[in-house]
C-alpha cells in the first residue's frame, strides 16, 4: 500500500512533488516516466529491477525511464515527477 502525501505542483510547466509512504512488501506495476523522476529515499529501502536503494540514496531517471519498484522493508521517498526533459 502507498501513502502519498502531494507537496507542490504546477502546471504551466508540469512538475509534481509528492511524499510517498511505501507499506512493507508493497509492489508497483511497471511503468514509464514521461518528463523524468527524481527521488529521495528519507527512510527505509526501496528496490526495483536495476538495484537496491536505501535511505540517503538519490535517484535521477532522464525522461522516458522505465522500473518496476517495491519495498519488501517499507520506506518513505522524496518523488519530484516531470519537468526533468529538457
Amino acid at each position: 500500500m502507498l501513502s502519498v502525501r502531494p507537496l507542490y505542483s504546477q502546471s504551466a510547466h508540469p512538475e509534481n512533488v509528492t511524499l510517498v509512504r511505501w507499506a512493507p512488501g508493497t509492489r508497483c506495476q511497471a511503468h514509464t516516466h514521461w518528463g523524468g523522476e527524481e527521488i529521495f529515499v528519507l527512510e527505509g529501502e526501496l528496490e526495483d529491477e536495476h538495484g537496491r536503494y536505501p535511505r540517503g540514496t538519490w535517484l535521477r531517471s532522464p525522461h522516458g525511464s522505465r522500473h518496476q519498484p517495491f519495498s519488501e522493508t517499507g520506506c518513505l521517498i522524496y518523488v519530484r515527477v516531470d519537468g526533468l526533459a529538457e
